[in-house]
């Protein structure tokens, strides 16, 4: 059985086996970026290090959607200072401004993050509202062919859809507390940004459908402090059902990405309708047990659950090797084991060998 094929035998519950797929990403760019590849690694593009490793890759083919929007009266500006730089969008409904600050290191920005939300007001949330509308999604067959046949046999291939609209207004629009001051004074506008994204995830969805891939993600990054219990029975939960009931019936799978504290969340997993959760993260990094994730998940695909910190130095190998296996014994068969969420630029390589050689003793590497 080649990864690929165990990776959808594992949604489909047709396996007993587990699938390694860590994303090694980060790692490799910080890599490249800095040209500080170990010499075993040098002159290997992603896909030789992945094989090198004898690992699974999620992300290598998410391709194939078109993301347009109608740009004839709308104009974007962009300044760049010497620690900062501002965005600036103008559209008939207003105009809105975004502060990002910017660490450079050896000439290349290394950080860009934003200090400045530019959602303050109602006629801010207006703007946002009126971009959202004017995203179209168009699908491209042949790219998401040439992106599958590149990735090969070395996982299913997995789409990214849309975060929520909710965790979207905190990431990139308002900021985690003005977001909350906004729907707590203005609910009725909130509520109305909140249905444009819905109608752009189903303008997404239908572009998604057009494609062969069978498997969805969507990057919501929810978290006890992001989408607690009422954000999430109110906003989240409805868009979960949906989506996932709209995707099972085209024969598709779909999961959402929590990572972080996530344990007020948990009791609600069985009732989203999803297949499977990515990147839960287990104490010691973050708030949930194994015993607690186990309970919530239930007959899920649980994907990730080693927690990244375990690929730092001052962590025993033995620790990590030992939490591994124990994931292994709790979630097989619908397991696709892999770091939450992923392996950082100081993380240690090798302790990803190490884990392929624990999964080969203990069920078996796929091919």
């Amino acid at each position: 059985m080649t990864r690929q094929e165990l990776n959808l035998a594992i949604y489909e519950g047709t396996t007993d086996k587990v699938l390694w797929q860590p994303r090694l990403e980060t790692w490799i760019g910080d890599r490249m970026r800095w040209n500080t590849m170990p010499d075993r690694f040098k002159g290997m593009s992603n896909f030789d290090i992945y094989d090198e490793l004898r690992c699974s890759i999620r992300y290598a083919a998410s391709a194939g959607i078109v993301h347009e929007r109608s740009r004839d009266d709308v104009v974007t500006t962009e300044e760049q200072h010497p620690d900062h730089s501002i965005s600036t969008v103008r559209t008939p409904s207003g105009e809105i401004r975004t502060v990002h600050r910017d660490l450079w290191h050896e000439g290349q920005r290394v950080n860009h993050r934003i200090t400045d939300y530019p959602v303050k007001t109602t006629a801010d949330l207006r703007v946002v509202i009126d971009l959202v509308d004017r995203q179209s999604f168009s699908a491209n067959v042949e790219t998401f062919q040439r992106a599958a046949a590149t990735m090969g046999h070395r996982g299913e291939p997995t789409m990214f859809l849309s975060s929520s609209g909710f965790t979207e207004l905190i990431k990139n629009w308002c900021g985690l507390e003005n977001a909350y001051y906004l729907l707590y004074d203005h609910r009725a506008e909130v509520e109305e940004y909140l249905e444009a994204c819905d109608r752009r995830d189903d303008r997404l969805i239908d572009a998604a459908l057009q494609l062969p891939c069978r498997v969805y993600n969507l990057g919501d990054h929810a978290t006890n402090e992001f989408t607690p219990p009422p954000i999430l029975e109110r906003y989240l939960m409805p868009r979960w059902q949906r989506i996932s009931d709209r995707l099972h019936a085209a024969d598709r799978f779909v999961h959402s990405h929590w990572d972080g504290n996530s344990k007020t969340m948990l009791p609600y997993l069985k009732d989203t309708r999803l297949d499977a959760v990515e990147s839960l993260t287990p104490f010691p990094q973050c708030d949930m047990t194994l015993e607690e994730i186990q309970e919530a998940t239930g007959d899920m695909v649980v994907l990730d659950l080693i927690p990244a910190i375990f690929f730092m130095p001052s962590y025993p190998l033995q620790d990590l090797l030992d939490f591994t296996r124990r994931v292994i014994d709790m979630f097989a068969p619908r397991l696709i084991l892999g770091i939450s969420d992923e392996i950082s630029e100081v993380g240690e390589i090798e302790r990803v060998e190490a884990i392929t050689e624990l999964v080969d003793e203990v069920c078996g590497l796929a091919a």
